[in-house]
């Protein structure tokens, strides 16, 4: 233990009984001025648990497989590192919301090489998004997955910015909705044109792209205007494809 030191005139102390609550009483040698101490080691335990945290062990391998070092460390896991971006410009940024939990979502926004800022919030709503994106500097080009709240976001913070709708998000969102080997001729179809989403390379392949989408959704669409009365109301019949072509639209400008 550290020698203590009296605060008034900086002589040595030395052990004088308890207090009433138990805690070790000091007293200065010199003044007779009388304290108790007690030491901070929040930073020395900070450090053990962010060495642990960037290391390769495990808390297994630690003496009482890791129970002393989870009683110590505790506090910290409640501690969310705030990012500081740096204000560099970049042309084209993606973002996405990673959920952790209900009613806890993180934001994240990436260059493609690097995480350049994150927002932790409870929903992917626009005052979230917008919370995300203000202290970074506005790209030409944002590529989204197209969730709730980010339209009417990116339209306040980077109003000069290119929206992008994720290909392989889009692509998700349709097997979602036909799985991977649908039933119908229709979900078959639109399951291919799809998936040739994401192989795209040139600006040609995406005009074809785009009249094989809108070949599609002419060729059948009387097809998904089919209802189907259910509790005694008309539903459509093909709610699902319906959903899946909806996931595409903004690819073809329909």
């Amino acid at each position: 233990m550290k020698a203590v030191k009296c605060a008034c005139c900086g002589g040595s102390m030395k052990r004088n009984g308890k207090t009433s609550s138990g805690a070790q009483r000091w007293r200065c040698a010199a003044c007779g001025a009388s304290a108790t101490v007690r030491y901070d080691d929040a930073a020395a335990r900070l450090e053990e648990f962010l060495s642990w945290l960037l290391s390769k062990g495990t808390q297994l391998e630690m003496p009482g497989a890791g129970r002393t070092f989870r009683r110590r460390t505790s506090e910290f896991w409640e501690v969310w590192p705030m990012p500081v971006p740096d204000g560099e410009l970049h042309r084209v940024l993606f973002v996405d919301g990673i959920w952790l939990a209900e009613r806890l979502v993180v934001l994240i926004c990436c260059s493609g090489e690097r995480v350049v800022s994150w927002y932790m919030a409870e929903s992917e709503n626009s005052r979230a998004w917008s919370a995300l994106m203000e202290p970074i500097p506005a790209p030409d080009v944002v590529v989204t997955d197209g969730g709730s709240g980010f339209a009417k976001a990116v339209r306040a913070t980077w109003p000069r910015t290119k929206v992008q709708r994720c290909v392989f998000h889009a692509f998700c969102q349709v097997k979602r909705c036909t799985t991977t080997r649908p039933k119908l001729q229709a979900g078959r179809e639109l399951y291919g044109i799809a998936l040739d989403l994401m192989h795209i390379e040139t600006l040609h392949q995406a005009e074809l792209w785009r009249e094989r989408y809108l070949d599609w959704c002419g060729f059948w669409a009387d097809f998904l205007e089919d209802t189907t009365l259910v509790d005694g109301r008309r539903v459509y019949t093909h709610e699902r494809l319906r959903k899946a072509r909806r996931s595409l639209s903004v690819f073809g400008n329909v």
